[in-house]
């Protein structure tokens, strides 16, 4: 549960910063890293599996992966934040997230469209969307 709150925690600081400078700080990176490496030690050490440690990473590396496939239209910063998510949360409840982390993001998006607040090239920063799906994600799944 502290992992839960912490992370969640380095996901509000970062996406507020996130918002004011379309950018995700190597400090916060780091943080989010250290507390996903110590939370994936103690599950493994209570109970989990190695494999699902490692498979709980999938979805943050396939968000790397389109990072760099795309020239960055979604950053490596939401890649790697994602990354970290998975020890966290686990991938079940990861991919929850995201699913709602994008349906938020597209709605709002589509809000903009409609209001002619943005044009098609505008770009938004995601990790508002991903903390407002991880925070769905707690309130649904009773994490």
């Amino acid at each position: 549960m502290i992992f839960i709150v912490l992370i969640m925690l380095i996901l509000l600081i970062a996406s507020i910063y996130d918002i004011k400078n379309k950018a995700i700080t190597v400090p916060m990176l780091v943080i989010g890293a250290v507390t996903a490496v110590i939370c994936g030690i103690f599950q493994l050490y209570f109970g989990t599996t190695l494999y699902s440690e490692i498979v709980s990473l999938f979805p943050g590396a396939l968000v790397l992966a389109i990072a760099y496939l795309t020239r960055e239209q979604i950053g490596f910063g939401d890649g790697f934040m994602i990354l970290f998510l998975g020890p966290v949360f686990g991938l079940v409840n990861v991919i929850i997230g995201i699913s709602a982390a994008f349906i938020l993001s597209a709605l709002f998006s589509a809000a903009l469209l409609i209001f002619k607040k943005a044009g098609k090239k505008s770009k938004l920063p995601f990790l508002p969307f991903l903390t407002a799906g991880m925070g769905v994600v707690c309130a649904i799944c009773s994490i």
